[in-house]
């Protein structure tokens, strides 16, 4: 007997709801049942049936809304009441492209930690300049971090790699403003020295400039420098499409030369699109909680079931679970 997952996703807080709305009107998949969120006159707009179930709601998260409060102040809002249908096993991933505040406070708060993790972390899958992708922890879930919450991140960046894509081992490196031992922060310096007793596979301290290389599966940073990092990141390779742009419409050689190289520029194009690396998620929480970007179009919202599918499939969380209680 097939074994179907629900899948829930919150149709609200997005740039534009009708891209949510128009993926869940294309998407075919036997094995998932969406479970959607939102006001009722965005349901109405979903005329698919099979494997689609409404969940009307009267309220929104905005971004203005108390992060830390939302949970509790709006009940009845798209986000909330997708994680209380997680929190009660009604569905077995939630998918948001809300406020990223609300949505880690909130999942934080109705999910619960995983037993020894104080603080967890927003991972995501990030390309290289090579096929390979890494996972980048964390990404702004917390500002500060101690040495064991880097530690954590790294333990669970592994069993996430693991599970998912499938690498015995993944190495582990972190990223500091220089690659000896004694370089960094205390609580950088006391990372590294538990990294290395603790974790396999670790390979040491990195610089920024080597994320992109094809070396490393998992890549732990605090959540403020990785946040910094991610956007610049975002942005670098925003500012370079389109100066490659600009380069080729110069004049008729150069688009005649566009023209020669158009796979390869299409190829580039799709190695830096987000939308095609799934959500970020919350490592270390008891249940997964997939946030999308704001401005997600069907192409990402499908990436991010797929996500969520793997999630289900390798049974992730219960194991992260298991490891750590261990």
């Amino acid at each position: 007997m097939r074994n179907i997952m629900k899948i829930g996703i919150d149709v609200l807080g997005v740039d534009d709801s009708n891209k949510i709305i128009n993926f869940i009107n294309g998407y075919n998949d036997d094995e998932v049942v969406l479970y959607i969120y939102g006001m009722e006159k965005d349901l109405a707009k979903v005329t698919k049936e099979k494997n689609v179930v409404k969940n009307i709601c009267t309220e929104e998260v905005l971004m203005s809304d108390d992060a830390a409060r939302v949970h509790r102040k709006k009940k009845d809002a798209s986000m909330i009441r997708m994680l209380e249908d997680l929190q009660n096993n009604n569905i077995d991933v939630a998918i948001s492209g809300g406020s990223t505040g609300a949505f880690m406070a909130s999942s934080l708060f109705m999910l619960g930690r995983i037993e020894g993790i104080s603080k967890p972390g927003l991972a995501s899958m990030l390309p290289t300049r090579s096929a390979h992708k890494y996972l980048l922890t964390d990404l702004g879930a917390n500002v500060e971090a101690k040495a064991d919450d880097l530690v954590n991140y790294a333990k669970l960046g592994q069993l996430y790699m693991k599970y998912i894509y499938n690498i015995q081992t993944p190495n582990v490196a972190l990223v500091n403003v220089g690659v000896e031992e004694t370089k960094g922060s205390k609580v950088y310096k006391e990372a590294h020295k538990q990294l290395k007793e603790e974790v396999e596979n670790f390979s040491g301290n990195i610089e920024a400039r080597d994320i992109l290389e094809h070396k490393y599966d998992v890549v732990v940073v605090d959540g403020f420098a990785g946040n910094v990092l991610l956007k610049t990141i975002e942005g670098v390779a925003g500012s370079f499409g389109k100066m490659i742009k600009e380069i080729f419409i110069k004049n008729i050689k150069t688009k005649i030369s566009a023209l020669l190289v158009r796979k390869g520029i299409a190829d580039f194009k799709k190695k830096f699109d987000y939308s095609e690396y799934g959500g970020a998620f919350l490592l270390g929480l008891k249940k997964p909680s997939i946030k999308i970007h704001g401005s997600a179009d069907e192409n990402a919202v499908y990436y991010a079931v797929q996500q969520a599918k793997q999630i289900y499939k390798t049974k992730l969380y219960d194991i992260m679970i298991e490891t750590f209680e261990k």
